[in-house]
């Protein structure tokens, strides 16, 4: 799933993700479910900052990549096995892979971009590109 910052605010963004979604889920080939975790992008004049809920997943388990302006996250919450004298009666709980691409409108610079995963919520901090261009000055030969 790709999302982009811009069009957060966009009704139609909102519409054609939910749609995305729903298309993912019922292409799939495979008995594989797959979920999307709430989370949230914030952004200051030097970083953006992402939270992403995933209450139960283990550090080892989750994926982050990073490159030029593009942010994958990715993980899977697997389904606990029921025992044979348990029966399951009900569950909200949300199991399967979880994918999610972001892009965003300025390189990131990921020398100095961080992520912390505590209490179940991932925090990243990714530092925006320095874009101060100097001037040259050229010499006439």
């Amino acid at each position: 799933m790709r999302y982009s910052i811009i069009d957060r605010d966009s009704d139609f963004a909102k519409f054609r993700t939910n749609l995305e979604t729903l298309f993912d889920a019922m292409n799939s080939e495979s008995d594989t479910k797959f979920y999307q975790p709430m989370s949230e992008v914030r952004e200051n004049a030097n970083e953006y900052k992402i939270s992403v809920q995933l209450p139960g997943i283990k550090k080892e388990d989750i994926n982050i990549e990073l490159s030029k302006n593009t942010l994958t996250i990715s993980a899977e919450s697997k389904f606990e096995d029921i025992k044979d004298e348990e029966k399951l009666h009900y569950s909200q709980i949300a199991y399967g892979k979880f994918h999610k691409t972001i892009e965003f409108a300025k390189d990131i610079d990921s020398e100095n971009s961080t992520c912390d995963y505590s209490d179940g919520v991932l925090r990243i901090t990714l530092k925006k590109h320095d874009e101060k261009k100097e001037t040259k000055k050229l010499e006439i030969k």
